[in-house]
């Protein structure tokens, strides 16, 4: 029952083509064209793709786990779905498992073809490919629960959809993914700051080298504190929102 429910999110997953696009295509091609430009160079002594692929692994997660499963959460809200459901003997929880689940095979793929793209095309070394692979499966998840928190919070799909358009391009700017951040005016290294994005690049950054924590041991430590107090202010603010409903 499970996969055939999967089955068919996928199905209508891939009926809207636009989804496909921003959530997988878009930073693949992203990665491979800032590849070709900038593959050779080094930036903070580091090779440009010990800086870039985990920043353009996040750019997918924000693609397929925060915009998608909120989009789609908000959606299924406005159209009144959970609460037909709620009144069948179809489990709820299963169908939002399944949803979430769905979000999460689509960002572990696009995380998969960087790593081919940079394997096969840029021979790109992987010093520590499984602690990599573990860490952004944990921020695959943690990702998911922002998106999803953040579809709970949403009750109409335009102004969802139109906010976290206007929100992607700033956040992609201010990640540190494609542009060094060190080479912008001070102003936007301070804005990056309050970026969720950035922050998830540094911790992922230092997961696929480990040798960069003893270079910014202070900076880590602020990155993995601002996502936990992200994280617990999201979960705060759903169940506020659940009560205040109820």
């Amino acid at each position: 029952m499970l996969v055939e429910q999967l089955k068919i999110e996928i199905k209508v997953y891939l009926r809207q083509p636009m989804y496909l696009l921003f959530s997988l295509l878009m930073p693949v091609f992203s990665f491979v064209f800032f590849g070709m430009m900038y593959g050779n160079a080094d930036f903070g002594g580091m090779s440009y793709f010990a800086n870039y692929i985990p920043g353009f692994s996040v750019i997918i997660l924000f693609a397929s786990s925060v915009y998608n499963i909120g989009n789609q959460v908000v959606g299924d809200k406005e159209k009144g779905i959970y609460k037909r459901l709620a009144v069948t003997p179809i489990s709820l929880g299963r169908i939002m498992a399944v949803v979430v689940f769905k979000a999460f095979l689509l960002a572990l793929l696009g995380f998969v073809l960087i790593l081919l793209i940079a394997a096969f095309k840029f021979h790109v070394e992987f010093p520590n490919p499984v602690f990599y692979t573990i860490s952004y499966i944990i921020t695959i998840i943690y990702s998911l629960c922002l998106g999803f928190g953040a579809g709970m919070l949403a009750n109409k799909l335009n102004t969802y959809s139109a906010v976290m358009m206007a929100l992607f391009m700033p956040m992609f700017i201010l990640s540190d993914t494609t542009i060094p951040l060190s080479v912008m005016p001070d102003i936007f290294q301070k804005l990056s700051k309050f970026n969720p994005l950035y922050h998830m690049t540094n911790v992922l950054r230092v997961a696929w080298d480990t040798s960069r924590y003893n270079m910014d041991v202070k900076g880590f430590w602020v990155s993995m504190g601002f996502l936990v107090v992200l994280f617990v202010l999201m979960v705060v603010a759903v169940v506020f929102n659940w009560k205040k409903k109820r």
